[in-house]
């Protein structure tokens, strides 16, 4: 750990009255984040434990550590597939071996986060499927709506289930509903209204918190670059602790995505004062890379300029070298993203351990 970020954590700490009485896991972890904010950007990265560019299921291996020496501060993880009672989620990845990293990363000083992509309920495709209107029959009482809640108690099974080996909870950053404002999800604007999407977020966090009384959940909300009204879809401060967005650099255009990249960080910032929110890029990346310096020449001429608390790179996905999103050992991106990890804002798990 660099020794001006080993200070600044020490004071943070000693400062930062991280043992609350009453606190639970989840106002403990957005206590700390409020803390680390103030340090740096997390960085993190998705299922970066489980597979890489090169590499499948092998435990104790990361693309980040591997070239740089660390794990990534966060960690995301997928929990798609498990409503239907499957055993590995939408990339193939058993629940039981998330379950594990997910302790792992904790017990490390590590911060989890969880998106989830559920089947269409109404045609058993998947998330991708926006026909059949199913938001709209899930807010109705009747079949679907059962179905759905169904649903919700093996989502809830899962994250309650999430327990160090003295059977303390840990918390998770739960993203769910995310990217409503494109029309690619069976959640999204081609299949259901504004006002059906708000329940649809306020149904699954009274079902998660106030019947299954799960007090390790940190909720995020994330639309998708490039939409007029951020908020439009906003289910209420009350329950929402993160705000976040979801911008791609697909077209390997970089003054286009640091143009939007900014635009989306200016209103992100103004947002999170306002409602007293953390805020966070919650999935970027340059697809495979084309840029060698995208790192430390596109990406963080901007975000250097804004308090975020963390960005979760996509996933290294080792099947289709296209989902390629973080450096890995030996790509052409690799002395960049080294020289990108040095710097003393950009934080990664040995530079969060309290």
């Amino acid at each position: 750990m660099k020794i001006n970020k080993l200070i600044v954590c020490l004071m943070l700490a000693i400062g930062g009255n991280l043992f609350v009485h009453g606190a639970t896991p989840a106002s403990k972890l957005i206590a700390r984040m409020n803390r680390l904010q103030a340090l740096g950007m997390m960085i993190g990265h998705q299922d970066d434990p489980v597979y890489g560019h090169f590499w499948k299921w092998e435990e104790g291996r990361s693309d980040v550590k591997e070239v740089v020496g660390d794990y990534p501060a966060v960690m995301g993880f997928e929990l798609g597939g498990i409503e239907l009672g499957k055993d590995r989620d939408l990339d193939d990845v058993p629940f039981d071996r998330i379950r594990k990293e997910i302790v792992k990363q904790h017990e490390r000083g590590g911060i989890n986060e969880m998106s989830w992509h559920p089947y269409n309920p109404m045609t058993g495709e998947k998330a991708w499927d926006t026909s059949g209107f199913p938001v709209r029959e899930i807010l109705k009482e009747g079949i679907m709506q059962d179905k759905f809640l169904g649903w919700l108690d093996k989502v809830a099974q899962f994250i309650g289930s999430l327990k160090t080996a003295d059977g303390k909870l840990v918390p998770v950053i739960f993203r769910p509903w995310h990217e409503m404002s494109g029309g690619w999800f069976w959640w999204g604007t081609k299949s259901c209204t504004s006002e059906e999407i708000k329940k649809l977020y306020q149904l699954t966090f009274d079902v998660l918190s106030k019947e299954y009384h799960l007090k390790n959940i940190v909720w995020a909300y994330s639309p998708n670059s490039g939409y007029d009204d951020f908020m439009k879809y906003y289910p209420g401060d009350q329950y929402v602790d993160l705000l976040g967005i979801d911008i791609y650099d697909f077209e390997a255009d970089n003054n286009k995505y640091q143009s939007n990249l900014r635009k989306d960080l200016n209103l992100l910032q103004s947002l999170g004062k306002k409602h007293h929110k953390l805020i966070a890029i919650t999935e970027t990346g340059a697809q495979q890379l084309p840029d060698d310096q995208w790192f430390t020449k596109v990406f963080w001429p901007v975000v250097s300029q804004y308090p975020i608390s963390y960005v979760l790179f996509w996933r290294n996905a080792w099947d289709n070298h296209k989902e390629t999103y973080i450096s890995y050992p030996g790509a052409p991106s690799e002395p960049d993203f080294k020289k990108f990890a040095s710097l003393d804002r950009t934080l990664f798990v040995n530079d969060i351990k309290e």
